[in-house]
């Protein structure tokens, strides 16, 4: 797994819509040479609202370094099991 490393660049000025963060994020992506995760990032806004999507992606990223631990670490899986349920839970989107 390669590190996340984005240009420095001259970015655009920040905005309060979360959609309009999220594209410039992606483009950031793209142009840092990430286009599997700009892609990923990409389909979960795909016929959803923008909160759901970032939630959904949150979720699927966290759930990723969970198991990464649980493999590190196999004695703590009861532990890693407890958060896992917590943070299902919190990060459920809004119905």
């Amino acid at each position: 797994m390669t590190a996340l490393v984005l240009p420095k660049t001259d970015f655009p000025p920040m905005t309060d819509d979360p959609k309009q963060q999220t594209q410039a994020l992606i483009d950031r992506l793209r142009e840092g040479g990430h286009g599997e995760a700009a892609d990923r990032l990409a389909r979960h806004l795909r016929g959803q609202p923008v909160e759901r999507a970032l939630l959904t992606a949150l979720r699927e990223t966290l759930e990723t370094l969970l198991t990464a631990m649980e493999a590190i670490d196999p004695v703590t899986e009861t532990m890693f099991e407890k958060l896992r349920v917590d943070l299902e839970a919190r990060l459920r989107p809004p119905r």
